[in-house]
């Protein structure tokens, strides 16, 4: 089984249908799906990332450690292995409900 790779600059030509039922079954069955040929510069895309890291790292690491799931997760390891957890690699969002309500300050962020 592969990863469902889409090719979204097919989604307004012939192939729409064909395209939209790769997206329907990419989130239905998957969850996720690779998205190729999507006009986004590579440029654009790692100064996103780059921007993003710098956030995490300053905003919000530190709160992520000491979460209550972490916590507990830490607590299971190490009551069955003497082990830590080091390299937790869940999954961070922001939810941004209004132009006015953004919660970084990282600079570049917004």
């Amino acid at each position: 089984m592969t990863i469902p790779v889409i090719d979204f600059s097919k989604l307004n030509g012939e192939e729409r249908a064909k395209t939209m039922a790769k997206i329907a079954n990419g989130c239905e069955k998957w969850g996720f799906f690779q998205l190729v040929n999507h006009g986004i510069p590579e440029e654009l895309l790692e100064r996103v990332k780059k921007v993003y890291s710098e956030c995490y790292k300053q905003e919000r690491e530190e709160k992520f450690k000491d979460s209550i799931p972490v916590k507990l997760l830490n607590e299971i390891v190490e009551k069955k292995s003497d082990n830590k957890l080091w390299n937790e690699d869940w999954e961070d969002v922001f939810t941004l409900l209004d132009d006015n309500e953004w919660t970084s300050e990282t600079p570049g962020f917004k």
